[in-house]
């Protein structure tokens, strides 16, 4: 299966890390906003080659003073090595091998661990937390190449592809991780994948309906279904721990923290329970059309529903706090950071929020039909739907820098996820499709 963006970039054949049922390199375009720009030539990966691209690099050195009085000052031997090493780290990567050229103590500073962990530091690049981790044995320098390698992928969308024949019919939700993903489809199944080998590892079966939604972590997997009830899993053993009872219709989205699990339903209602004993604490009334997507944050809860309104809810009280109105049809997808909200809608649009105003600060529009799905972080918005295309935007600008669609095979997508180096899409015709920004690269370490 191929794919496409608008902007078009060729990839060179890579085979994949692992063994997917199919696997194929994605040739894409990035996507044009609505003011017209000037298509950019494609540079290949710097990365792979940093040091040999150094030793082919002559270093301008126009006549100076010194040179003419026959004296060369290297000016950066006067300095103390430290701080010589903090100059050169604020050095774009160009010029950094280009200096390296320069003598043979610029060059040794150029392989200097500490330069690359400033380098790193200036970029706000971080590596993933971990306490059994010590700093000072890391690689920077290898680190920094593995980096830079992935951000210039996001930004031109390379990227390979795996397709998992995931169930016998659509799939509606996923979630994953660095290990494993989790899916839930229409065929009434959950189902483990591995994510090394992309190989089913374990199903569940426990739904007599659809599977519409899920969340889990290392303890528990929450599922919610057509069939209007929700199942607390114990995702070590896979066994069902309780099922949660009282709703009329299909549970449409859940969230949960370490006291309650919220679900949210086509019936109107959101209900909250005890998420240890599973009890019904409270029932919170207040939209007039199904609720499709929630999202909790501390003690406060935002939904978004067909009524084509987002509300805010104190979780404690079941208090509205804020009402959010703009989109012109009925809200499909919410996410809450705390300080934003971002919701997807019918009307085709995606609409970012100032939480505490309730001010609509941004409306990006490119998508040609309903937004199902979504998801974001401090740089981008990852989007879907049913216009069978995931879309990347600048969640600074509202730029659209990226847009995937499908050349051989039209699939409504149901479901979106992102991590720091793939894009994972949920689809209608029993699929779900891995896009890899990290294929071949070492992102271990990389938060």
């Amino acid at each position: 299966m191929s794919f496409y963006i608008h902007h078009q970039h060729s990839l060179s054949n890579q085979m994949p890390i692992a063994k997917p049922l199919f696997c194929n390199d994605i040739v894409m375009e990035e996507a044009l906003p609505v003011a017209s720009r000037t298509r950019q030539p494609t540079a290949p990966d710097p990365i792979y080659n940093l040091d040999t691209l150094s030793t082919q690099l002559t270093v301008a050195r126009p006549k100076n003073p010194f040179e003419t009085a026959g004296n060369k000052v290297d000016f950066l031997a006067q300095l103390p090595y430290e701080l010589g090493c903090r100059i050169l780290s604020l050095l774009d990567l160009d010029s950094l091998l280009a200096v390296s050229r320069v003598s043979r103590h610029w060059r040794t500073i150029y392989h200097d661990n500490e330069l690359w962990r400033m380098r790193m530091a200036e970029q706000q690049w971080t590596v993933r937390s971990d306490d059994t981790m010590d700093e000072k044995r890391i690689d920077w320098h290898y680190l920094y190449k593995q980096k830079h390698q992935l951000v210039h992928r996001w930004q031109t969308g390379r990227v390979t592809t795996h397709t998992l024949m995931a169930h016998q019919s659509g799939v509606y939700c996923m979630q994953f991780d660095n290990h494993k993903m989790i899916t839930g489809s229409r065929d009434r199944t959950i189902k483990f994948w591995d994510m090394a080998t992309y190989q089913c590892i374990g199903s569940l079966k426990g739904h007599t309906g659809s599977v519409l939604c899920l969340k889990y972590d290392d303890q528990v997997l929450i599922s919610g279904s057509s069939d209007a009830t929700v199942i607390v899993w114990d995702i070590q053993r896979c066994q069902p721990l309780r099922q949660l009872q009282g709703h009329t219709s299909g549970v449409f989205d859940i969230c949960y923290n370490n006291q309650y699990i919220v679900s949210a339903s086509k019936d109107t209602t959101i209900r909250i329970w005890d998420f240890n004993t599973g009890a019904l604490v409270r029932v919170i009334q207040g939209h007039s059309g199904p609720v499709n997507s929630i999202q909790l944050f501390g003690n406060y809860l935002v939904s978004g529903s067909g009524d084509g309104t987002i509300m805010m809810w104190d979780i404690t009280t079941g208090a509205c706090i804020r009402q959010y109105l703009g989109h012109e049809h009925g809200v499909t997808c919410i996410r809450f950071d705390g300080k934003r909200i971002v919701s997807g809608s019918n009307d085709q649009t995606v609409r970012v929020w100032d939480a505490e105003t309730g001010i609509c600060t941004m409306v990006l529009c490119g998508h040609t039909g309903l937004v199902r799905a979504l998801q974001f972080d401090d740089e981008k918005i990852v989007s879907s739907g049913y216009d069978q295309t995931v879309r990347v935007w600048s969640i600074r600008t509202g730029e659209c820098l990226l847009s995937f669609e499908s050349a051989a095979q039209a699939s409504w997508i149901f479901d979106v996820k992102f991590d720091k180096s793939k894009i994972i899409a949920a689809r209608q015709d029993n699929t779900v499709m891995v896009m890899d920004f990290g294929y071949g690269l070492d992102t271990r370490l990389l938060a």
